[in-house]
Parts: structure tokens; sequence; C-alpha cells
């Protein structure tokens, strides 16, 4: 069944109408502050997968880093991966 651009433009429209703030509840620190072992929630985790995929396509980074955010399921993973990429976002 040819579905169109229907659910790539859902996605597209959400991205559309994300703001710089929305980050503060998608991905509240809160989230981050727990101890390494605890699981992440579904919601945080989408968000650092979503977050790894477009640097990977922004920035030419190795798609492996995709599947290491796939593979992050605890706040300690979450952590050392946003730590080790972080090194890597260009400053403006």
């Amino acid at each position: 069944m040819d579905r169109g651009i229907r659910d790539e433009g859902f996605v597209r429209k959400a991205l559309e109408i994300a703001q710089n703030g929305d980050g503060r509840w998608i991905a509240n620190q809160a989230h981050f502050n727990g101890k390494d072992a605890s699981q992440l929630e579904p919601s945080v985790h989408a968000a650092v997968v979503t977050a790894v995929s477009i640097y990977v396509q922004r920035y030419g980074w190795d798609e492996q880093e995709i599947t290491n955010a796939l593979a992050a399921k605890t706040v300690g993973q979450a952590r050392a991966l946003i730590d080790k990429l972080s090194q890597n976002i260009p400053r403006a």
C-alpha cells in the first residue's frame, strides 16, 4: 500500500513545530540525574536516539552511534554516550 509521504510528514511536522525550549520536557535533566543502573524512561530514550540520529545526519558522524544510542538502556549508559558525543558537536 502506497502511503505517499504520510509517515515522513508526521515526523517532519513534529520537528517543524518543536522549539528550543521543548527540550526541557522532552528530555528533562531530572531524567538523567538518577543512578547509573536506573532504566531510561522510554520517551527519554526515544529523545536521545532522535538527537543522535540528527547529529549523525547533520555532522556526518558514524551511523554506529545510532546503534549505540539504541543500545543505551540505562541512565548511566545514556550519560556516557552523551558525554562522548557532546565533544563532537561543533561550537557555533
